[in-house]
């Protein structure tokens, strides 16, 4: 099986998957700091399940852009898993599951996830032969900006915690472990293990 994490929002998202089988799924509203969360959560649904962690082939971590906290709590726990366990570990990123949830649209996707500060993440994609293609490196951009250059009915916008409506425009309520799981293991996104690290767009 795979567990797959998502740290990246409010949200905390664990998942586990047999080979294309989603057998669990659990969100949790961020309460409290996702590093008193994570570890006991992930326990919780073993033990309900009967499952010993030796059940897992491989682990894999949304590694953002997002919470840049957040991010690096779930990514530490993945690696810890990974190392102990001696299991691969894939990453995802926050944008491009956004889109996978999409990928049958047909349509260019805009998507963009709050950044904190008033500004938001932004890249753009499209689907080429059944295949997510990045068509923008990571932007970070005024969330005024973002809104006013929004000039297109024809794109697909996907976002996350930012306020804005229209016809076209889809907004991600829960977290991404199972369609960043399934994205990952599409792309084979594997990592080094110790060299991972979460995706930072804002300068230092």
């Amino acid at each position: 099986m795979i567990l797959s994490i998502d740290t990246f929002s409010e949200n905390l998202g664990i998942s586990l998957i047999d080979g294309h089988k989603l057998v669990v799924k659990n969100v949790y509203h961020k309460v409290k700091p996702f590093s008193e969360l994570l570890l006991d959560k992930i326990d919780s649904i073993f033990n309900q399940l009967g499952y010993d962690p030796s059940v897992l082939y491989a682990v894999c971590v949304n590694k953002g852009p997002g919470s840049y906290t957040g991010l690096r709590v779930g990514i530490t726990v993945a690696k810890v898993l990974s190392y102990s366990l001696n299991i691969p570990i894939y990453s995802f990123s926050s944008l491009e599951a956004m889109v996978f949830r999409y990928r049958h649209c047909g349509r260019k996707i805009l998507v963009s996830i709050n950044a904190g500060k008033g500004e938001c993440y932004l890249s753009e994609f499209e689907i080429k032969n059944s295949e997510i293609v990045q068509l923008s490196d990571i932007k970070l951009m005024k969330i005024k900006q973002f809104k006013e250059s929004i000039n297109s009915e024809k794109d697909l916008i996907v976002v996350k915690n930012i306020d804005i409506t229209g016809k076209n425009v889809v907004e991600i309520i829960d977290d991404l472990s199972v369609e960043g799981a399934f994205c990952a293991l599409k792309e084979d996104s594997k990592e080094d293990v110790f060299r991972l690290e979460p995706v930072y767009v804002r300068p230092l």
